[in-house]
């Protein structure tokens, strides 16, 4: 399994927070995104039952209701201690595999969370050692919502091993806006998933870096998730896009592992993106959404050659 090399320093995104709550309603949708990308089409296969998927965040509480499906977590900054002092991810946990699927996107699957970010949203090489650590758990897919420093050649190494070990990165692309000259590092990397943030009506939110190397987005604004304690948070940034995608593809990997097809390496996988997307924003892979969105209709193993329309 890849190992670690020396990084810069990294650090949470900005993140919007916009309301809290004790409870979720009691029925009906709570995330905009579970409906408008019709997540059911890939839940008819698998809700992601049988695959681990993993998360390197600022820690988790496990002891929350819909959290529980975390098989383990560990820290690697500080005090070792994997509770999360911070809610970033939390909040990004149960997105990916909160277990009540109007919030987690794969609620069936195994979770793991690597604290590789500090109580206050910074990490260095420790992100690189939480990453090593979910492959070797046997996570297909790890959500990354954090980013900054220099692409390194070292760094290029260490992700290009974890590609070739067969895992899938997802990074967010970054809460500059649309003046930034490129979106967010890691994620530029070519073996590596860059996502960016969308509004309900699928347009780039405000807030989206843009960039010339980002494969899909993810709906990123007024997003529920699990926050410390027991309650839940509704937050915006690139940082909400990223598990949601990363739980959609946790969802597609497994599907691919159920019908027993091949499971594509990074290159093929964004290349995927690009020939299925749906656009939106302007025509073809533009500098604010990439080449648009992918919905599970098109991800479902080409079920269908043609984006299907999309209703705004």
């Amino acid at each position: 399994m890849p190992r670690k090399q020396t990084e810069p320093v990294f650090s949470l995104p900005p993140v919007f927070v916009h309301e809290f709550a004790e409870q979720l309603p009691q029925a009906g949708e709570v995330n905009w995104g579970m409906d408008v990308f019709g997540v059911s089409a890939l839940r008819s296969i698998t809700d992601g039952g049988g695959i681990k998927v993993g998360v390197v965040d600022t820690g988790i509480d496990r002891s929350h209701p819909l959290l529980q499906n975390c098989a383990d977590a560990r820290s690697f900054v500080g005090d070792n201690n994997p509770n999360d002092r911070n809610g970033h991810g939390s909040h990004c946990s149960g997105t990916v595999f909160g277990t009540d699927g109007r919030i987690g996107v794969a609620p069936g699957a195994v979770g793991f969370h690597g604290k590789g970010l500090g109580d206050g949203g910074s990490g260095g090489s420790s992100l690189l050692d939480a990453i090593g650590w979910c492959l070797e758990q046997g996570c297909g897919v790890v959500s990354n919502s954090w980013g900054g420093g220099s692409l390194t050649a070292a760094a290029q190494k260490f992700y290009r091993e974890c590609s070739d070990a067969g895992a899938w990165l997802i990074f967010a692309g970054g809460n500059s806006g649309p003046n930034t000259p490129n979106a967010d590092n890691p994620g530029r990397s070519e073996w590596l998933i860059n996502v960016a943030a969308l509004n309900p009506n699928l347009t780039p939110a405000s807030f989206s870096s843009a960039g010339d190397k980002l494969d899909t987005s993810g709906p990123g604004v007024d997003i529920w998730s699990c926050r410390p304690g027991g309650g839940f948070a509704r937050m915006s940034g690139t940082s909400m896009a990223t598990p949601f995608v990363a739980g959609l593809l946790a969802l597609y990997r497994r599907a691919l592992e159920l019908r027993g097809l091949p499971i594509p390496k990074v290159p093929e996988l964004r290349k995927l993106l690009f020939d299925r997307s749906t656009d939106t924003h302007t025509p073809g892979d533009d500098r604010r959404t990439g080449p648009g969105f992918l919905t599970p209709l098109l991800l479902s193993l080409g079920l269908t050659p043609l984006p299907p329309a999309v209703e705004r």
